[in-house]
C-alpha cells in the first residue's frame, strides 16, 4: 500500500515503525497503531488514496490536529490522512456575504486572524482553537463556550467538498444533487416518527448522524458530526459571524461546584455570550504555572469554583451594564462572595488562558498512569438541572471510590467530569462508571455525547440512546455511503467495544534507565509519558512553543510528537540501546531546546531536558561530533579569540569542515574584554552581589556587562565578578552532560563561596543555574540565589533620565520567558521617562544558541524567525529601539533584519543620570 500511495501521490508517505506510532493514538484514551500514514496535499491526493485503500480493503482515518477526545482520530489499523500539514490554505474571505472557503487542515484560530480584519469569525470557539482544526470541527460537530449565541459547527456550514468511500469527488450543499439524495429521503421518509421523535432532546446533541438537521436538504449537513466515517472533507465552505463591537467578562468567586451552579441562572436570565466553570482543582494547578499565574495573582481567598460569564454589546457601556446587572443580581441572592471584571482585550485573554488550558492543567495533576481520563466528559443536561444533575453524578464516582476534575460549559448545563482512573488496571470500572453515567443522562434528558463526538468511547451506547429504529436508520446511512465500512470503523454504528484498543492498557512497563538529569519519579519515560498528546504544542502564531512545528507543521516536530516518540523508545526492552535509533535522532534533531514546553505546556513536558539527556546517549553508542565538541568549548575559544582580536576576527577558519555555516557572520572577539575593564574599576561599599561573566558579555559584547555593573552599583551593591568557568550551557545543548557536570560543580564551589545575590545578563546562562544545575547536582541553593540583573534593578531607586520621547521593542529570550518571565525586563524599561514600551508576541528568534550556526539548520533557523519576529521587527520606523535580552536573539535579528537590538540594560544605562 505504501509504495502504490508513494507512486501516485504528491504529499508524502510514511511507515515506519516512529511514524505509526506518533499517529496511532490522539487526545483520547486509546492508541491502534496504523499501517501508514500519508501527508495529502490535495483532494485528487485524497481520492488517489482513498481508491488505493479500496482497492485493498484498506481502512482509512482522515485526522487533524489529533485533539479529539473520544478516540475518533486514533490510528485505525490503516492508513491515516494528516491535513494538517499540507492542507491548510484560507481562500479569499467574501466580507459580504461573510462566507469563506477553507481547507480541512485550517487551524480555527489561523482562520479567525483571516477573518478580523473584515470585524469577522468563525463563531464556534473551542477551548482547543489554536490547534483544532476545521476539517475536525466539522467531523466533530464542534462548539465551545459561545454555543449558546452562535450554536455548533453544523450551523455554520453552507458546503462540502468531500471525498467518498470509493475515491470519487463530491460536493454537497442545498444547491447541489448527488445520486444519494434520493436513498438518503427515503430513509428519512420510513423512518421519519423516530428522526422526530426518539433524538435526545437536548439542542447540543452530537452524537450519532444527524438525520434531524436534513430540513431543508443538505447532505452536508450529514456528514456534519460523521467523524470521517461518511466522507473525507477536503475544503469547505462556512459562514462566518460578525465581531461585537465590545465584550467583557466578569470572574465570579464561590466556595464551591455547586455555588457556581446555583448563580448560573442569574448569568443566563442577562443573556451572556458564554458561561464557565473551573473547579479549585485546576485553579490550584495554575497557581504554580509561570503561564496561567496572572489570573491566581489576582484571585480573591481560595475560591471552590470560578465562574466566567462574558457579555458583548455594541458599546463598552452596555456591556458594563450588564456586568453591573450581574453583580447586582449575585448579591441579592447570595451568591459568590467576590467578583473580578476583565474589561481590557488584553486582561481577558490572560485571565481565559486558565480556562482555555483546564483540560492541559488537569491532566497535569496525573499520578503515573492514574489520568484523568475522558469518557463521561462530555454529557450535557437543561442548565436548570445541572446542581442535582452533578450531585448525582458526584455520588456514582463516589461509589466507585473515583475523584475528578471539574469545568466546562454551565451555560449549556455541560460540565467536563474527567474521574481520575488507571485504564492500565481500572477498565471495568470505566465501563460500569460510563454505563451508570449513561443512564443517569437518560434520567435527566440530556444528552450523552454534547461537543467531543461519539469516537470510540461512547458510540457502542448509541443503539441503546437513540433506540433500535434510529438506530437501524443510522446504519442504512452508513452502508449507502460506505458499503465496506473502510471509512473510520468501529465508530458512530457497528462500534468496537469502548475497553478495546486502551492506549495505557497496552503501553510497557518501563525498564529502568539510568540519567544523567533528575526527571524525578518514574525517570525519563515518566516525564516522556506525563505528555497526555492533548496537542498544545500545535498552536500557530502565538507565544513561543513549539518553534519547529510552526515551522513546519510536522507532527513530529511538536513536543507531543517527540515526547510519543521517546516513550516508544523508553519502552522498548534495552532503552539505553534504543536511544541509539538514528530515525529517533531525526525526530529529536529539530528541537530548538527552546524550554517553551516547560511553561506553555500545561502539562510542563520538559522537553529540553529530554533532548539533552537522548543525545548523552546517543552519543555514547555513535560517537561525539566534533561540531558538538567545539561548541561545547565556546568559552575557551572566546576568552582565546579575545586574547589575539583584532586578529582573531580577520582570519578564516575552516567552519565548514565541521558543518557550521558561513552564511552567518561569527560573533566580533573585543580585546578590552569585561575581565580587563573590570580589573581597573573601582569598587563600592554596598550589598555584595556577585555578576557571573558568561562567554559572551565576558569577551564579545563587554559593553552589555560594563552597562549591567554601572546599574547595579548605583542601585548601591558592591558587584564582584565571577569569570573563572563556565556554565555548560552549551555542553548541556549538545548532550555532553558529563562535561556539564564538572563545569557545574566548580561553578557551584565558587558561587558557594560568595554572598548575596548571584546575576547575570545572559538568559540562557542564569536560567542553567537555576534548571539544569539543579537536575545535575540535585542541589537549590544556587538557583535560589539567582536572579536576572533586570529583577535586580527593578526595585532600586535609579536616577533616569530621558528628555526625547521614544518607543522600544523588546523581545524577550526563550528561556527567561519560561522560567523567569520578561515583566522585570518590561518593568526596568518603562522606568525610563518618556519611553513606550512594546513587547512581542514573536515567539522563538530560530537561533537557539548554536542551532542556528549548524549548516543543516539554518534554513529553518530563518524560516522560523521569518514567520513573526523579522516581520514585526522591519514594521518599526528606523528610529524604534531594539531590544533583546538574549545573545542569539540580537545576532538574528541583526543577521535577518539588518537592524541592531541592543541588551535592555545598555538602554536602561544610556539614561542614567551619572
Amino acid at each position: 500500500m505504501a509504495v502504490a500511495l508513494a507512486r501516485e501521490l504528491v504529499g508524502e508517505v510514511r511507515d515506519d515503525a516512529y511514524t505509526r506510532h506518533l499517529f496511532a493514538s490522539d487526545a483520547s484514551a486509546y492508541a491502534i497503531e496504523p499501517a501508514a500514514v500519508a501527508f495529502p496535499r490535495s483532494a485528487d491526493d485524497v481520492s488517489a488514496a482513498v481508491r488505493i485503500c479500496a482497492e485493498r480493503g484498506i481502512p482509512i482515518v482522515p485526522r487533524g490536529g489529533g485533539t479529539s477526545l473520544a478516540g475518533q482520530t486514533a490510528g485505525g489499523r490503516g492508513l491515516v490522512l494528516d491535513f494538517s500539514r499540507h492542507m491548510n490554505v484560507i481562500d479569499a474571505i467574501d466580507p459580504a456575504t461573510r462566507r469563506v472557503r477553507a481547507q480541512p487542515g485550517v487551524v480555527q484560530e489561523d482562520l479567525n486572524r483571516a477573518a478580523k480584519r473584515f470585524g469577522l469569525g468563525f463563531g464556534p470557539d473551542t477551548s482547543t482553537s489554536n490547534r483544532a482544526t476545521l476539517g475536525g470541527m466539522i467531523g466533530n460537530n464542534s462548539s465551545g463556550s459561545e454555543s449558546i449565541v452562535h450554536g455548533t459547527t453544523i450551523d455554520h456550514v453552507e458546503e462540502l467538498e468531500v471525498v467518498l468511500a470509493d475515491g470519487t469527488q463530491a460536493r454537497f450543499s442545498r444547491d447541489t444533487t448527488h445520486a444519494f439524495d434520493e436513498p438518503v429521503k427515503a430513509i428519512l421518509r420510513e423512518h421519519a416518527r423516530a428522526v422526530a421523535e426518539d433524538y435526545p432532546k437536548h439542542w447540543r446533541q452530537s452524537g450519532g448522524y444527524r438525520l434531524d438537521r436534513m430540513e431543508p436538504f443538505d447532505l452536508a449537513k450529514l456528514v456534519v458530526g460523521s467523524e470521517g466515517t461518511l466522507a473525507i472533507v477536503t475544503a469547505a465552505t462556512v459562514r462566518l459571524v460578525e465581531l461585537p463591537k465590545a465584550k467583557m467578562f466578569s470572574v465570579g468567586h464561590f466556595e464551591s461546584v455547586a455555588d457556581a451552579i446555583a448563580a448560573t441562572q442569574d448569568a443566563l436570565d442577562l443573556e451572556p455570550w458564554s458561561v464557565e466553570m473551573i473547579d479549585r482543582t485546576i485553579l490550584n494547578l495554575s497557581r504554580s504555572k509561570l503561564e496561567y499565574r496572572k489570573l491566581s495573582d489576582r484571585l480573591e481567598g481560595d475560591p471552590g469554583a470560578l465562574l466566567f460569564v462574558a457579555f458583548a454589546g455594541d458599546t463598552d457601556d452596555e456591556v458594563r451594564g450588564k456586568l453591573d446587572a450581574l453583580a447586582a443580581a449575585w448579591a441579592e441572592h447570595g451568591h459568590g462572595y467576590h467578583v473580578l471584571r476583565a474589561e481590557s482585550t488584553a486582561e481577558q485573554n490572560e485571565l481565559t488562558k486558565v480556562r482555555k488550558a483546564g483540560l492541559g492543567l488537569l491532566m497535569a495533576s496525573s499520578e503515573g498512569r492514574k489520568r484523568p481520563a475522558a469518557f463521561v466528559e462530555d454529557t450535557a443536561v437543561a442548565p436548570e438541572r445541572l446542581g442535582p444533575y452533578v450531585k448525582r453524578f458526584a455520588a456514582i464516582l463516589e461509589k466507585h471510590q473515583l475523584e475528578a476534575g471539574f469545568y466546562g460549559h454551565c451555560s449549556v448545563g455541560c460540565l467536563h467530569i474527567r474521574p481520575f482512573i488507571d485504564l492500565s488496571r481500572e477498565a471495568d470500572t470505566f465501563r460500569a462508571v460510563a454505563e451508570e453515567i449513561k443512564d443517569l443522562v437518560a434520567e435527566f434528558d440530556g444528552v450523552n455525547s454534547s461537543e467531543h463526538g461519539d469516537g470510540r468511547v461512547r458510540s457502542e451506547f448509541n443503539e441503546r440512546i437513540f433506540g433500535a429504529e434510529l438506530y437501524g436508520a443510522m446504519r442504512k446511512v452508513k452502508t449507502l455511503f460506505d458499503p465496506h465500512n473502510r471509512l473510520n470503523p468501529g465508530v458512530m454504528v457497528d462500534p468496537a467495544s469502548m475497553t478495546d484498543d486502551l492506549r495505557d492498557a497496552t503501553l510497557p512497563r518501563p525498564k529502568p534507565l539510568v540519567t544523567h538529569l533528575d526527571f524525578g519519579e518514574g525517570g525519563m519515560h515518566a516525564a516522556a509519558d506525563r505528555c497526555q498528546r492533548i496537542g498544545a504544542c500545535r498552536k500557530t502564531g502565538q507565544g513561543v512553543m513549539c518553534p519547529s512545528y510552526m515551522a513546519t507543521r510536522e507532527e513530529e516536530h511538536a513536543t507531543r510528537g517527540r515526547a510519543n516518540a521517546l516513550v516508544k523508545a523508553l519502552g522498548q526492552p534495552d532503552p539505553a540501546k534504543a536511544l541509539g535509533d538514528e530515525r529517533l535522532h531525526e525526530i529529536l534533531d529539530l528541537c530548538l531546546e527552546c524550554k517553551a514546553c516547560k511553561s506553555e505546556c500545561p502539562l510542563s513536558v520538559d522537553m529540553a531536558s529530554m533532548k539533552a539527556e537522548f543525545l548523552s546517549h546517543y552519543n555514547a553508542i555513535h560517537g561525539t561530533p566534533l561540531r558538538s565538541r567545539i561548541f561545547a568549548s565556546i568559552r575557551t575559544l572566546n576568552r582565546l579569540g579575545s586574547a589575539f582580536a583584532p586578529l582573531s576576527n580577520a582570519l578564516p577558519a575552516p567552519l565548514g569542515l565541521v558543518g557550521i555555516t558561513r552564511r552567518r557572520p561569527r560573533p566580533r572577539f573585543v580585546r578590552q574584554n569585561l575581565i580587563r575593564w573590570n580589573t581597573s574599576r573601582s569598587r563600592s561599599s554596598g550589598q555584595p552581589v556577585t555578576f557571573l561573566a558568561d562567554s559572551f558579555t565576558t569577551f564579545t559584547e563587554p559593553g552589555i556587562g560594563r552597562a549591567s555593573i554601572e546599574l547595579l552599583t548605583a542601585a548601591g551593591y558592591d558587584v564582584r565578578l565571577e569569570h573563572a568557568g563556565c556554565c555548560g550551557r552549551a555542553s548541556i545543548s549538545k548532550g555532553l552532560l558529563d562535561d556539564a557536570r564538572r563545569k557545574a560543580e566548580a561553578l557551584t564551589t565558587r558561587l558557594q563561596a560568595t554572598d548575596g545575590p548571584i546575576t547575570g545578563c545572559e538568559p540562557s546562562c542564569l536560567m542553567t543555574l537555576r534548571e539544569e544545575h539543579v537536575q545535575l547536582l540535585g542541589d537549590r541553593g544556587i538557583a535560589q540565589r539567582t536572579k536576572l540583573v533586570e529583577e535586580l534593578l527593578l526595585d532600586a531607586d535609579l536616577p533616569l533620565r530621558n528628555d526625547t520621547p521614544q518607543r522600544i521593542l523588546f523581545h524577550g529570550h526563550c528561556h527567561q520567558k519560561a522560567l523567569a518571565g520578561t515583566a522585570s525586563t518590561v518593568a526596568l524599561l518603562k522606568k525610563i521617562p518618556n519611553t513606550e514600551v512594546v513587547e512581542l508576541d514573536a515567539g522563538c528568534c530560530g537561533m537557539a544558541g548554536s542551532f542556528g550556526f549548524e549548516e543543516e539548520h539554518y534554513e529553518l533557523s530563518m524560516r522560523i524567525g521569518g514567520m513573526r519576529l523579522f516581520p514585526a521587527v522591519r514594521r518599526e520606523p528606523a528610529e524604534t529601539l531594539i531590544a533583546a535580552t538574549g545573545v542569539s536573539c540580537r545576532q538574528q535579528i541583526e543577521h535577518g533584519t539588518g537592524r541592531t537590538a541592543r541588551h535592555p540594560v545598555q538602554i536602561v544605562r544610556d539614561a542614567l543620570e551619572v
